[in-house]
């Protein structure tokens, strides 16, 4: 009695999971495609352009003054006492040290820089997915880049107009 019961049951969930599986609504996007298409991100790119440009003055300063010092030194090794050159070039040296180090770190700037601005921009991104999402009725919107596997054609519906228009960007 019980197993028969027990296989009616079973049944009747495996008639019902068909329909249930049918309400399910899967989406995906590209984000990158999306963002690029926001306004803010080229703001972003201005305010980056601009940082770098600051960074390379800075550093063209550095390696100009290193070149003077060095053409400096040139001329006047001959007329200098060895612990004069010994100390010139060690000075030289550090110049160049702080020249790579600037290189680096106006490099490592940027990048946080970069991070900083497109927080805010992707945070745009996402809450206007999860709206898309509340308001369609999707289940799970996948990010095309992320290395999900993706359903495609029916199973899964390109959301990117559903963002872009709660975005409002066309």
């Amino acid at each position: 009695m019980i197993s028969k019961l027990f296989i009616a049951a079973a049944a009747a969930l495996l008639l019902c999971l068909p329909a249930q599986a049918q309400k399910l609504k899967f989406g995906h996007f590209d984000s990158g495609a999306l963002i690029e298409t926001l306004p803010e991100v080229k703001t972003m790119q201005k305010t980056l352009e601009q940082e770098q440009a600051k960074q390379e003055a800075q550093l063209t300063a550095l390696q100009e003054d290193f070149t003077k010092q060095v053409q400096d030194y040139q001329a006047k090794q001959a007329s200098m006492s060895q612990s004069e050159q010994a100390a010139k070039e060690e000075e030289l040296q550090d110049l160049q040290q702080r020249i790579i180090s600037f290189r680096q770190t106006a490099i490592q700037d940027l990048q946080r820089k970069q991070q900083e601005l497109i927080k805010p921009i992707s945070q745009k991104v996402f809450m206007a997915v999860q709206q898309v999402g509340a308001d369609n009725g999707f289940i799970y919107i996948f990010e095309e880049k992320a290395g999900f596997v993706l359903a495609t054609g029916a199973q899964s519906v390109d959301v990117t107009p559903l963002v872009k228009k709660q975005l409002g960007i066309q």
